[in-house]
């Protein structure tokens, strides 16, 4: 019964970010997040734990108003992410892929257009990166968390596999498929901020111990097709800034060894890219350090 007033409320959430005027749209998505913030007592606190040693590392206030208000603009940042979620899809490729604007996007068209794997963090909105990928003529395959209630990553699955050009599959299923994409030229598409199964590279991520996965710089390995780092900030409502990373490390041959170096690499664009607008950092959600536990939700 649960999962039946779920799914009513979640079409009714998609009608209702359909139909409102997009000003409209973003002013309600901004009450829910500073609503959010104001009740969620618990995620406050590890969304600002995480923050703060963000910011720790890259010169900002760790407390006070301004440090406050950052965490708060995280409430809001996220819930604007959700409310992209559902407007988006409603959208052709071709008026989601005008909503990006990537440096150097030529190159990176015709350098993607190989085959490569672009891994993508949990900031700002990487949906319309890959919907700016298909108005672009290329393909990418991405895996999708498998997170419960099964309702609501249903209901999350069918509008992000609506991303014309993008095939979604469930990440438990995802390596053959990710292969098989990069085998053939296209793009493996994978978000690498976060490690979803424990067996991740230990590593230092904004000077604490963390660790993130593997799996990015695997593909890269054996498919032969190179790593790309990638991020889209949101600047405006349905307004992103994009920029991409070729990853790249002296290789030994010792492909445990080389793994663990293209991750390090990585992590160090992604802290870049991070603090660039932490606020956005909708990772900061979870549990990203080793020493906080297992929260989630």
């Amino acid at each position: 019964m649960g999962g039946v007033f779920l799914g009513i409320g979640l079409r009714a959430a998609d009608l209702v970010a359909h139909l409102l005027p997009r000003g409209a749209a973003y002013a309600l998505a901004d009450l829910i997040g500073w609503s959010w913030y104001r009740l969620a007592s618990s995620r406050r606190t590890l969304v600002a734990a995480n923050l703060a040693r963000v910011c720790a590392a890259t010169g900002r206030p760790v407390s006070g108003p301004a440090f406050r208000r950052l965490v708060r603009r995280a409430f809001v940042e996220h819930a604007r992410y959700y409310l992209e979620l559902l407007r988006i899809p409603h959208a052709s490729i071709q008026q989601v892929g005008a909503m990006v604007n990537v440096e150097e996007w030529d190159h990176w068209k015709a350098f993607l257009g190989q085959g490569a794997v672009v891994a993508t963090l949990h900031l700002g909105n990487p949906e319309p990166y890959g919907s700016l990928i298909a108005a672009s003529g290329l393909h990418a395959v991405v895996p999708v968390e498998e997170i419960q209630p099964r309702a609501l990553y249903e209901f999350l699955f069918a509008r992000r596999a609506s991303g014309r050009g993008v095939t979604m599959v469930p990440l438990s299923k995802a390596r053959r498929a990710l292969m098989e994409e990069l085998r053939k030229g296209g793009i493996a598409g994978v978000v690498a901020d976060r490690n979803l199964t424990g067996r991740g590279h230990p590593t230092l991520l904004f000077g604490a111990p963390s660790s993130l996965p593997t799996g990015p710089a695997s593909l890269s390995l054996m498919s032969g097709r190179p790593l790309v780092a990638a991020a889209c900030w949101r600047v405006a409502p349905e307004r992103f800034n994009a920029r991409a990373w070729l990853i790249e490390v002296e290789r030994t041959g010792d492909r445990r060894a080389d793994a663990a170096a293209l991750t390090e690499a990585m992590a160090r664009r992604m802290e870049a890219a991070i603090g660039v607008s932490p606020e956005q950092w909708f990772a900061a959600f979870q549990p990203i350090w080793d020493e906080e536990g297992s929260e989630g939700g």
